[in-house]
């Protein structure tokens, strides 16, 4: 498939040693780079002018403040055209034939509106975020209370991040990850791009509820390989996006859970993220370089 029609935004913050990698996969799988826009979160580590020293021809918008993710990523996309959008993370990087193989997934059924490939670590280990449920009640309860990791390989308690399924099976999901997502440009417009209610985080999952609202299938694409150095840049400030990362699961569930069953627990489902916040607050404390993820 022709990568012409596609259009990259990065969005970077403190991201001086991760971005060039990620520009240049995606200058290898043959996009221009006239179609690759980077978004500047008022980094201070150089990283706008690395992008401009190193990448003259690339789109590069440098802010003087932090937009957060959502309203850079969307500052980014406006008005630049293409058939499809593809989001991808500074610390993130295709793998060889991993655009060809999403927009081949992408033109394979008219239904999908959305694909996502198969983010795994420097280590091989899959990024679960790649392929998600919608965090329902029953859903959240089984990730707040732990035994979503205590029993991956169950359909019940493994919903969340379908680890019960084979991750070489290709399959429609709830959600991908906003670390790599390739989305076609008329529904990326009809649902106003990234919600900027999310600062940070759960803007992926809440663009995917958006496509499904309409129609639109998120398709789970194995067969392209894109490797995440996950955390590089939001662990750099990792207390403010631990709270930015549980408020967004707070937003999720308040705006599209909060009715019947999902109302009525609604308060343990909040107290179930006020302590998994303070578990990691104080998990990192421990730690000689705090995480965001557990």
């Amino acid at each position: 498939m022709d990568p012409g029609g596609v259009r990259v935004v990065i969005c970077t913050y403190n991201s001086h040693h991760d971005v060039s990698r990620a520009i240049e996969s995606c200058l290898r799988e043959g996009v221009s780079p006239a179609h690759v826009t980077v978004v500047d979160n008022a980094s201070s580590d150089g990283t706008p002018e690395l992008v401009q020293r190193s990448h003259p021809e690339v789109r590069l918008l440098a802010e003087d403040h932090n937009l957060g993710f959502a309203a850079a990523v969307n500052r980014g996309a406006r008005g630049t055209g293409g058939a499809s959008v593809l989001l991808l993370n500074p610390d993130a990087e295709l793998e060889p034939g991993a655009l060809r193989e999403m927009l081949g997934a992408l033109a394979a059924d008219p239904r999908r509106g959305a694909i996502s490939p198969r983010v795994i670590r420097p280590d091989g280990r899959l990024d679960p975020a790649c392929r998600r449920r919608f965090p329902s009640p029953q859903v959240a309860l089984w990730r707040l209370t732990g035994l979503s990791r205590l029993r991956p390989g169950s359909s019940r308690f493994g919903a969340y991040n379908l680890s019960h399924l084979p991750i070489e099976q290709p399959m429609p999901v709830d959600s991908g990850t906003g670390a790599c997502l390739l989305i076609r440009r008329p529904l990326f417009d009809s649902v106003g791009g990234l919600d900027e209610g999310y600062y940070m985080y759960g803007e992926d999952l809440e663009l995917c509820w958006q496509l499904r609202q309409r129609g639109a299938q998120v398709w789970y694409q194995p067969t392209a390989v894109v490797i995440h150095r996950k955390g590089r840049s939001s662990e750099q400030v990792a207390l403010p996006m631990l709270v930015h990362f549980h408020r967004s699961m707070w937003r999720f569930y308040r705006l599209h859970y909060m009715r019947g069953a999902g109302a009525a627990l609604a308060p343990a489902v909040a107290a179930g993220i006020l302590l998994r916040l303070a578990a990691l607050l104080l998990l990192n404390s421990a730690r000689p370089h705090p995480r965001v993820s557990p």
